[in-house]
């Protein structure tokens, strides 16, 4: 970054940091509300800010990259009727529960969706889902050494299975490259898509 950039960036990120945010109307019924706020920002500025928020709160979610014993991986298949495909192929995810740690999330959302225990956990990276609209940081953890040692235990809305799928499995979902139905339907959700490519960089120490 050439230094005159630097500076410019420098000198937005003070103007435009948040001063004042006024709670204009909060509507909230079943699981999506919208709170609408008057921002004020650093410079003087205002602006209009509308604030999705999922079960009366932020929505803060986490994902999990499960490996088994044997290096392979676990992504879930199920039913996502908002998409065009209608049905998504991802790695398990999750909300996280009010006053519940992110791990603990993390390590429930992997047992309940597969039945699979890890060995160990480790936080990958966190990054926001939709921020023009959304408060929601979504945190992706690596589960290794997954074992099966109990059955899928799913809310009654839930339609999911799961299936076990190698590297380059994955690729192919994510490319589209084979003519088969599972790569038809690919994985397109941008958190599994930001989890899988941010492992495979730090595991090429390029992040």
């Amino acid at each position: 970054m050439k230094p005159e950039e630097k500076l410019k960036a420098i000198e937005a990120i003070k103007n435009f940091k948040t001063k004042e945010k006024q709670l204009l109307s909060i509507y909230e019924e079943g699981y999506l509300g919208k709170k609408s706020y008057k921002v004020t920002l650093a410079n003087g500025a205002t602006m209009p800010c509308e604030q999705i928020t999922k079960r009366k709160d932020n929505g803060d979610a986490v994902v999990i990259i499960p490996i088994t014993t044997e290096g392979n991986y676990l992504v879930v298949v199920q039913a996502r009727p908002n998409t065009y495909e209608t049905v998504a192929i991802e790695f398990p995810a999750g909300m996280v529960d009010k006053n519940e740690n992110n791990e603990y999330a993390a390590i429930r959302e992997l047992v309940e969706e597969t039945g699979y225990v890890p060995t160990s956990v480790y936080k990958l990276e966190s990054h926001y889902q939709d921020q023009g609209c959304s408060k929601a940081l979504i945190t992706t953890y690596v589960a290794e050494g997954c074992q099966k040692k109990q059955e899928q235990k799913l809310d009654e809305e839930e339609n999911l299975t799961y299936i076990e799928v190698n590297d380059q499995d994955i690729r192919d979902l994510l490319t589209r490259k084979k003519e088969d139905l599972l790569t038809e339907i690919g994985m397109h959700d941008a958190n599994s898509k930001i989890g899988y490519m941010t492992l495979q960089l730090k595991r090429q120490n390029l992040l």
